[in-house]
């Protein structure tokens, strides 16, 4: 692939063939924002869509760091999910958040987010997808966008299709068991399950929305960017 000096439309050289022209083409004309980040969280390229959606032509973008144009609100659960895929401790994650236009507008989307690797496994660069999830507000504006709350409402009911049958399983297990190791074993996860069914239900009604983040292939929520329930609950 051929240098890219900032501003320029992502490009290869004729000496490469035309499967190569294709994927260039097919990045540049995505439908949804696409940006290329380096190791540093820096990007190094923009699609059309991707300044589009940030109000900034490609040369603006091209040095600008992702943390820069995150909302401060939602920077440290986006750094800490990228820390998270650089360590290899997840494949890819997506959040919900928002991004910072040229004109301070924020603007929600949801981030796709996966990672090249080296052959040694070290990361070379971060592949970056925006989908315009709403639209613009002003900083201060914690209103979501109605594609916020249909993500947050599919995680949920994702979630609790699995968390069901957990929750009867592990009750018909500690009331057969009755003591012992099994019993006692099952009420852990019993009593966890239904920590996870009392957050589910604070995310079902959350007034004051936080970033939300999906992990792997299965868009998993991650219950770790969502605050436990308090004691007695």
């Amino acid at each position: 692939m051929a240098t890219n000096p900032a501003g320029k439309v992502l490009h290869f050289s004729q000496g490469h063939n035309s499967v190569e022209w294709l994927l260039a083409d097919a990045f540049e004309h995505a439908p949804n924002g696409m940006a290329l980040l380096d190791r540093d969280g820096t990007i190094h390229h923009a699609s059309s869509a991707f300044c589009d959606i940030l109000g900034y032509r490609r040369s603006e973008l091209a040095g600008l760091g992702l943390s820069e144009i995150t909302h401060s609100d939602d920077a440290e659960t986006e750094a800490e999910q990228r820390k998270r895929l650089r360590s290899s401790e997840i494949d890819r994650y997506q959040l919900v958040e928002r991004l910072i236009r040229k004109d301070g507008a924020a603007a929600w989307v949801l981030l796709s987010v996966s990672v090249c690797r080296r052959a040694s496994g070290f990361p070379e660069y971060y592949v970056v997808q925006a989908e315009n999830a709403g639209q613009h507000v002003s900083i201060g504006d914690r209103a979501a966008p109605d594609a916020l709350a249909h993500y947050v409402g599919e995680a949920v009911h994702e979630i609790g299709n699995t968390l069901t049958p957990l929750m009867v399983n592990t009750q018909l297990i500690v009331e057969q068991s009755k003591t012992g190791e099994i019993s006692d074993s099952a009420q852990v996860i019993f009593n966890a399950a239904r920590r996870i069914a009392f957050t589910l239900r604070r995310l079902r009604g959350i007034k004051d929305l936080q970033p939300v983040a999906y992990l792997g292939q299965g868009r998993m929520l991650d219950l770790r960017t969502v605050a436990p329930p308090k004691d007695g609950d």
